[in-house]
């Protein structure tokens, strides 16, 4: 069994990327909380660095600064998100509906008095 971090979210959501010296556009076909699957007609290769602005609605894209291409297959390719702002990490929670999950470990018998996000 595969465990995921989060839930991934159907987009459709516009993306300008740089991989290089190339730049081009492409669509985001699904976002989660550390990465997305991207469709474009540029050449990716795995372990590759990106930079990705994602246009999630009107107001301003969502900054990638740094992505890697984890896995490539025809013109599909799943990104890890490396460097991101606070906000825009904000943002993209938002859009998901992402809602960390606590996780406790108790050891020797120790019960958690305090627990601070």
């Amino acid at each position: 069994m595969n465990l995921r971090y989060s839930d991934r979210k159907s987009a459709s959501a516009k993306v300008t990327l740089s991989a290089g010296p190339r730049v081009g556009d492409g669509q985001v076909l699904d976002l989660t909380v550390p990465g997305c699957l991207l469709q474009t007609a540029i050449p990716l290769e795995r372990g590759q660095t990106i930079q990705l602005l994602i246009y999630l609605d009107e107001l301003r894209p969502m900054r990638i600064n740094l992505g890697v291409v984890r896995w490539t297959s025809g013109k599909t390719a799943g990104i890890e998100f490396i460097r991101t702002s606070v906000e825009d990490q904000e943002r993209l929670r938002t859009f998901i509906g992402y809602k960390p999950q606590l996780r406790l470990s108790v050891r020797w018998g120790e019960t958690p008095l305090c627990v601070a996000y």
